[in-house]
């Protein structure tokens, strides 16, 4: 069976602050509406204070409203991935892609495991697209 790996039973503890207002409508949103599986992964529990999902092990891991990119800024590379803009940065052992020109944030990082890694990104943005408004597209 696709996505069963031994361990993945055991929650994902992610790191994501509690968001307020219109971060916290729409990442709850999202998360509503993200698929059950990625990258042919199922999903998996996660304990975290703010708005996350895991999928397969090792981890594929999803957060909303927060992000560690390095280097993001207005002048960064904008890859088009099934209509969502996302930065991406090569983390070593995987990727991490940042949603860019919407409201909220939107992190998500693959394991080289999967790769091709921006698969996983083109799973979830359907999800991004109905839930997380865009406010500047890529150019």
């Amino acid at each position: 069976m696709l996505g069963c790996d031994a361990g993945s039973s055991d929650p994902v503890d992610v790191s994501a602050p509690a968001l307020k207002g219109a971060a916290a409508r729409e990442c709850a949103a999202l998360q509503g509406e993200l698929p059950s599986q990625v990258a042919d992964l199922w999903s998996r529990d996660v304990t975290t204070d703010g708005v996350a999902s895991a999928w397969g092990a090792p981890a594929i891991v999803l957060r909303c409203g927060v992000t560690d990119a390095a280097g993001l800024g207005p002048a960064s590379r904008c890859d088009m991935l099934d209509g969502v803009g996302w930065y991406a940065e090569d983390l070593g052992d995987g990727f991490r892609f940042t949603t860019i020109g919407r409201s909220v944030p939107v992190e998500l990082t693959v394991p080289d495991d999967y790769a091709p890694e921006a698969d996983a990104a083109v799973d979830v943005a359907a999800a991004i697209k109905r839930t997380i408004p865009l406010r500047q597209p890529c150019v």
